[in-house]
C-alpha cells in the first residue's frame, strides 16, 4: 500500500517524464522542435509520394481502348505491301466518291465525315466487315452515328460493286499505314462512258440537240459518281445531308457561270446562307473535276428543274 509520503515523489517523477517529452513545463529546446517537425514532414511527404505512385500504377494497370492504328505503328511491323492495281482503283474511287465527306486524304471534314486515318473502327474491323458496312451505310439516327450526318449506302454511289468497295478498303489500309502503299499511278476517272440508253435519254431531254445531250450524259455520270453521295439519286436530297437539287429555286436563279463559281468554292457550315449546317466542299469534294466536268454536271442539273432546256443553256 502506497503511503502518503511516497506519493509526491512519484508525482514528481511523472511530471518530469511528461515535461521531458511534451514540454508542458520546461518547453523543448527550439532545435528539438525543428528536428521533430522535420521528421513528421518527411513521413508525410513519403506517404504522399507512395500514394501518388500507387495512383499512377493503378492507372497504368487500367485497361484502355487501343489508340488509332496509325499511332500503334511504331510498335508493329509493317504489313504486306498492298496490291498495286487494287490500291490504285481504291484511291480513284475514294477521291471521287468518299472524299466528298471524308476529305481527299481521309482526314475528315468538319461537319461531315470523320477521319478514317485515325479511326479505331477501321483499324480493328476485318476487310469483309468494312465492305459490308460501306454497302449498308449508316443513317443519321443510328445511335452509333456520332456526327449525325448520314452515310449513304455505298457512299451514295449505287453503281459501285463489291469489288470496288473491297478496293476502297484496301486503300484505307494504306492510308492508315503508308508503309504498305506502293507508288500509285496518276488518278483515273471512275465515271464510265454514257451507255446508248443514257445517250438517247439525254438527247430527248436536250430536245434533239446532240451537243447539249453529250454534256448532259457526261454530267449525269459525274453527278452519280460524286454529288449523289450528299444529294441523292436524281438530286432528290438526303435527309440530314445535302439539300434537294431538283426543282431548286437557287439553281434556277443562277447562270451557268455563277453556278460554276459556286460549286468550285463550296459553302462552309458557318455561311449564313447555309441552312443545313453541313459543309459543301469545293467541287463536291472531288478535286479531280475540271471546269468542263463541273459544267457538264450543271447541264445535268438543268434537266432536274422541270423547265425546257434551251440551246443558250449549253455551257460550252
Amino acid at each position: 500500500m502506497m503511503t502518503t509520503a511516497t506519493q509526491p515523489a512519484r508525482l514528481d517523477a511523472q511530471d518530469e517524464f511528461v515535461s521531458e517529452f511534451t514540454g508542458t513545463e520546461s518547453r523543448a529546446e527550439p532545435a528539438a522542435l525543428f528536428w521533430a517537425a522535420s521528421v513528421i514532414a518527411a513521413v508525410l511527404a513519403a506517404w504522399g509520394v507512395a500514394l501518388y505512385l500507387g495512383t499512377l500504377l493503378s492507372e497504368w494497370q487500367t485497361p484502355r481502348p487501343r489508340p488509332a492504328y496509325h499511332e500503334r505503328l511504331a510498335g508493329l511491323p509493317a504489313g504486306p505491301s498492298l496490291e498495286l492495281a487494287g490500291a490504285a482503283r481504291g484511291r480513284d474511287i475514294f477521291v471521287q466518291v468518299c472524299a466528298a465527306c471524308h476529305g481527299p486524304a481521309g482526314l475528315g471534314l468538319q461537319g461531315l465525315g470523320k477521319s478514317l486515318v485515325h479511326s479505331d473502327f477501321v483499324a480493328d474491323s476485318a476487310d469483309a466487315a468494312l465492305v459490308e458496312f460501306i454497302t449498308r451505310g449508316r443513317e443519321a439516327s443510328d445511335p452509333t452515328n456520332t456526327t449525325k450526318v448520314a452515310m449513304p449506302p455505298k457512299g451514295g454511289n449505287p453503281s459501285l460493286e463489291e469489288s470496288d468497295l473491297a478496293a476502297v478498303v484496301m486503300y484505307l489500309r494504306g492510308l492508315q499505314d503508308p508503309r504498305r502503299l506502293p507508288t500509285l499511278p496518276p488518278m483515273a476517272s471512275i465515271a464510265k462512258p454514257p451507255s446508248a440508253d443514257e445517250k438517247a435519254a439525254a438527247l430527248e431531254v436536250a430536245g434533239g440537240d446532240a451537243e447539249l445531250a453529250g454534256y448532259i450524259a457526261s454530267g449525269t455520270k459525274l453527278f452519280n459518281s460524286t454529288c449523289i453521295a450528299c444529294h441523292g439519286p436524281g438530286g432528290v436530297g438526303i435527309q440530314g445531308n445535302g439539300k434537294m437539287l431538283a426543282k431548286n429555286d437557287f439553281i434556277k436563279s443562277q447562270t451557268d457561270d455563277q453556278l460554276l463559281a459556286f460549286v468550285k468554292h463550296g459553302r462552309d457550315p458557318s455561311d449564313p446562307k447555309n441552312t443545313t449546317g453541313i459543309a459543301m466542299p469545293p467541287k463536291g469534294g472531288n478535286p479531280a473535276l475540271s471546269d468542263d466536268d463541273l459544267l457538264d454536271v450543271i447541264s445535268y442539273l438543268r434537266t432536274l428543274q422541270g423547265v425546257p432546256l434551251k440551246k443558250a443553256e449549253s455551257p460550252k
